[in-house]
């Protein structure tokens, strides 16, 4: 039963203080459409822009699921104050009696765990079996330094009844850690090492070769002692290597065509220089200039963006405007983030490298998606390589495919209906092409390429930094460390932690005992503690890579 809007209304104003000249800018159910749970209101400054203050109620029983409070101030005095010498137990005592008062289920929860985290202290409570926390049970709340709350978020039961705990006698935690191990391989991949992320030395980005754990973070069952999923549930799809249409283009490795505009000055290019690109690039891209005009090009000294918008849809109707809540969610989100949202809207986007004048990405939206599939798998990929060997002309060079699974062994009957099920004739078909430097795959770099079904054009195209390939080609990386060495080595950092873990969707979901494997260190600085989170193995040092949580 859905509660009255105007008793939520009225309740909403009673959660927190809200300034006389805050102005009520939204007042919707959210999420909007499909499967609305709450109703959200939001109040604004009208002379802070980053000062707001948003509540959401349960449109079924008038809880408090979310309180969230923005305001500008000084991080530098905010930060000193918590160093200073607060304490987690006020600020526990001063969070517990807010959850009393809001949430329903308060006296169930009785795990509580307190920190001080980016000069916030964050709280948690959750309902426990056996001394374990139950995911999804309870809420979390921050205070600032000075104990006000600024954010709480409440988080529902799932509608089920709480685990108990298993009669059957639980598998040892070494026997946990052997069955992770017995999985496990140590895949030599190349990644950049950030400082902002790694415990690492030095302040500029590293490329490394490293040992990745695969099968690292499996999760075990603690009554049977096997893993929760197949191997293949955290594993990447295989990948082929592309036999290329035209082998002579191997040696030109990077896209840059000889009818490319000369680029007098990569590191920072001229107005002029940009709008001799525009040109080209509308001629490359068959972009019918009578048709979509192009808004202000955007972006950096490395990258020219380039939106176009249909001249027939340029006009705003400004009747469906106007007919618009002003308080509604869509209204809001214009107004907050219009251009941004109108940016998504556009026919055409793309993102020129003007180191290299290549394409980086390229999106175009048709007009229309209605038809019917007329072409296969395999001659979307005809159309996908054609636009490749025009604007990456070394793709087999440095790409794989990505194929689907075999799945002829290791996974169920019911998994392998679920994926051909997936089968079912499509309006456009993905491909994924991550890189490789010689054997290496490089993580997280890939091209993709979506292909109508109906028309065959390229509808999207993300590419990878040619400025990156070239760093990549000159390290010329060797593994030194064997993949058996690094994985005595990862394994003498592996311990399995006991947790409540929670399986299946909204419709299935249930309580699970699990071992979780943990790779974490820890280190006091005054009250804060800073934990890591052990990634890889250097291939050619051997050294542990940490990065930061």
């Amino acid at each position: 039963m859905t509660m009255d809007i105007q008793a939520l209304r009225a309740a909403a104003g009673t959660i927190t203080f809200i300034p006389e000249h805050y102005e009520l800018v939204m007042e919707d159910n959210t999420p909007k459409g499909f499967d609305e749970k709450e109703r959200t209101f939001i109040w604004e400054d009208p002379h802070s822009e980053n000062s707001r203050i948003e509540v959401s109620l349960s449109l079924e029983t008038g809880q408090l699921m979310r309180l969230q409070i923005d305001q500008e101030c000084d991080d530098t005095i905010r930060g000193s104050a918590i160093e200073a010498g607060s304490t987690t137990e006020q600020a526990a005592d001063i969070a517990k009696a807010f959850m009393i008062r809001h949430h329903p289920n308060y006296a169930a929860l009785t795990w509580i765990r307190s920190e001080i985290k980016r000069k916030y202290v964050e709280i948690e409570f959750r309902a426990e079996v056996g001394g374990l926390p139950l995911p999804r049970s309870g809420c979390e709340i921050r205070l600032d330094a000075d104990f006000n709350i600024v954010l709480y978020k409440a988080e529902e039961f799932p509608g089920m009844e709480l685990p108990v705990w298993p009669d059957r006698l639980l598998v040892s935690a070494e026997a946990a850690k052997q069955r992770i191990l017995q999985d496990m391989e140590m895949q030599p991949i190349i990644t950049t090492l950030y400082p902002s992320i790694y415990d690492m030395e030095g302040e500029e980005d590293q490329h490394r070769l490293v040992y990745e754990p695969i099968q690292g973070r499996r999760k075990i069952d603690a009554v049977t002692g096997e893993p929760l999923h197949n191997l293949q549930h955290d594993l990447l799809p295989p990948t082929v290597s592309i036999t290329p249409a035209d082998p002579g283009n191997l040696d030109n490795a990077y896209t840059v065509k000889p009818v490319l505009p000369s680029r007098t000055g990569t590191e920072h290019s001229s107005p002029d220089e940009d709008s001799d690109l525009i040109p080209f690039w509308e001629a490359q891209l068959g972009i019918d200039t009578e048709r979509y005009v192009l808004d202000k090009p955007r972006g950096d000294d490395q990258n020219l963006i380039l939106l176009y918008f249909d001249k027939s849809d340029m006009n705003e109707d400004e009747a469906d405007q106007s007919a618009t809540d002003p308080l509604s969610v869509d209204r809001y989100f214009e107004r907050r983030w219009g251009k941004t949202l109108r940016n998504l809207q556009a026919a055409y986007m793309i993102h020129i490298d003007k180191a290299t004048g290549s394409l980086e990405a390229y999106q175009y939206k048709p007009e229309s998606s209605d038809g019917e599939a007329v072409l296969t798998r395999e001659q979307c990929w005809e159309r996908a390589e054609l636009f490749l060997q025009r604007f990456f002309p070394s793709y087999a060079k440095y790409l794989r495919l990505e194929v689907k699974w075999d799945w002829k062994d290791g996974v169920t009957n019911s998994e392998q209906e679920g994926d051909e099920g997936e089968a079912e004739k499509r309006d456009r078909e993905f491909f994924h092409l991550p890189l490789y430097m010689d054997q290496y795959r490089v993580r997280l770099e890939r091209v993709n390429i979506c292909v109508s079904t109906m028309t065959g054009e390229v509808l999207l195209y993300r590419s990878v930094s040619h400025e990156k390939i070239r760093e990549l080609e000159a390290c010329k990386f060797t593994a030194a460390v064997s993949a058996g060495s690094a994985l005595a080595r990862y394994a003498e950092q592996l311990d399995v932690s006991l947790r409540w873990y929670m399986d299946g969707d909204d419709g299935t979901a249930h309580y699970r005992l699990i071992y979780d494997p943990v790779h974490k260190r820890r280190a006091k600085t005054g009250v804060s503690v800073s934990e890591y989170l052990l990634e890889y193995i250097d291939a050619v040092s051997g050294e542990l890579i940490w990065s930061k949580l």
